[in-house]
């Protein structure tokens, strides 16, 4: 009898730290995996703190970058946000009914984002002006104060205008642009503006490292080294 009763009290305590375990991971929607000089975050009415690398985002968890500054943050989904510098975002997600919808609400600046095909789940990139909804693809998106810019390296992305309800797709290789008076459109991209938005989607700028070697003749050779900045 009272080995019966020790196992069922077991078996509840074991019940309710699964439950309490589950519930503590799914409230988490994304981690910060890379920081560099000056990267803070919030969470609800808090300060705002410094955030270190691997810390958690929970929906409505909110992140800023200062001068010369970035972070990645990785959704469970391995959909990537790459914040640029003197940025500032806000990470909500929610039961769709349908699936997960993740909402990445833009306050300034600019971020590269790299996300994953989504099937029942939906990932939008928003800021009071703009809604951008995507599949799956990558590119770049900046703004947040009365006119956004959308660039696309890959896939296809609708931008909606939130003042004139209209819409354009944006194709890779191509930029949208929305504007607070309601005026929406979207033109090619210059290699210039590809170039930006496949950095700041890929993680960084490519940068070139040369060096002179010398070999025992007195000869001279040059070496290039390519690496991410």
């Amino acid at each position: 009898m009272k080995t019966t009763i020790l196992y069922r009290i077991s078996s509840l305590l074991l019940a309710a730290c699964l439950v309490a375990s589950a519930a503590a991971f799914g409230s988490n929607v994304a981690l910060i995996t890379k920081t560099i000089q000056d990267v803070k975050k919030q969470s609800g009415e808090a300060e705002w703190t410094k955030a270190a690398k691997g810390a958690s985002l929970v929906s409505g968890d909110r992140v800023k970058t200062g001068q010369r500054s970035f972070a990645v943050v990785k959704f469970i989904d391995n959909s990537i946000v790459r914040v640029r510098e003197l940025s500032e975002l806000t990470l909500v997600t929610e039961n769709s009914g349908t699936g997960i919808l993740r909402n990445v609400g833009l306050s300034k600046g600019a971020y590269g984002f790299e996300v994953r095909k989504q099937q029942n789940d939906q990932f939008r990139l928003t800021t009071p002006t703009s809604v951008a909804s995507i599949r799956g693809t990558k590119g770049k998106f900046s703004g947040g104060q009365g006119s956004d810019t959308l660039i696309v390296t890959e896939g296809l992305v609708s931008l909606h205008n939130n003042a004139s309800g209209k819409d354009v797709d944006v194709a890779e290789g191509e930029i949208g642009i929305s504007n607070e008076d309601g005026t929406i459109s979207s033109r090619k991209a210059t290699p210039a503006e590809i170039a930006d938005a496949s950095s700041a989607a890929a993680g960084g700028t490519d940068n070139e490292l040369k060096l002179e070697l010398r070999d025992p003749q007195g000869g001279k050779k040059e070496l290039k080294l390519k690496f991410k900045k």
